[in-house]
């Protein structure tokens, strides 16, 4: 389905012409979207129309138990303007995806050389994609523009295959196992503020085992 295909629904008097308005915003807006982001805009709109005249969002139980792990709560998914969780995350993955380094900016960043930094991603100590033109690093797993300590270690415990928005929000998740002065802190901060790789490894090891 095109965005020209959508079905419209009827309007008329004002409402027409709130609708005009409205819809040439919209176009307007269309038109600024870089190419390779068209077909992820054209299924939220799908998306939006199919909820509004449905409210029907058909996540299982599982889909619900892991999207409560990662954030998404009951009263959002129950908000009636609320877009199905599978877009959403479809695309924050897409914006991760987009928030990447390449080898060479990466290789200048940490201060190796970019043979090196292929190395690391073929190894798995650094979190990378493999595209058509090369290895991409996610942005989140260099906070401040800097590898933390011990965050090879880390990045070894995450499979091979796991959605970056799931790394990405495990990461930034407060952890039981990873407790300072009475408060869990997320794998990244411990390793900001030195704590035991090994530990923010076990505790990344523990969220992603909990996924169906």
């Amino acid at each position: 389905m095109s965005i020209a295909h959508l079905p419209a629904r009827p309007t008329n008097g004002r409402e027409h012409d709130s609708q005009r308005s409205a819809n040439a915003r919209l176009s307007a807006l269309i038109t600024q979207l870089d190419s390779d982001r068209l077909d992820v805009a054209e299924e939220l709109l799908a998306d939006i129309i199919a909820h509004q005249e449905s409210d029907v969002r058909g996540l299982t139980a599982t889909e619900t138990e892991v999207l409560a792990r990662l954030g998404v709560t009951e009263q959002e998914l129950r908000q009636p303007t609320s877009l199905p969780a599978t877009r959403r995350s479809r695309l924050w993955e897409h914006e991760l995806a987009e928030q990447s380094y390449t080898v060479s900016e990466t290789a200048e960043m940490i201060g190796v050389t970019p043979a090196r930094v292929r190395q690391r991603c073929a190894a798995r100590t650094l979190i990378a994609q493999r595209r058509s033109d090369g290895w991409f690093l996610p942005a989140f797993q260099f906070p401040d523009r800097r590898e933390l300590p011990g965050w090879s270690h880390v990045a070894q415990a995450i499979p091979a295959g796991v959605p970056l928005v799931v790394i990405e929000r495990t990461l930034t998740s407060p952890a039981m196992r990873l407790r300072v002065d009475d408060e869990d802190l997320a794998p990244l901060e411990w390793l900001a503020q030195g704590g035991d790789p090994a530990l923010a490894a076990a505790a990344v090891d523990d969220a992603l085992n909990r996924l169906p």
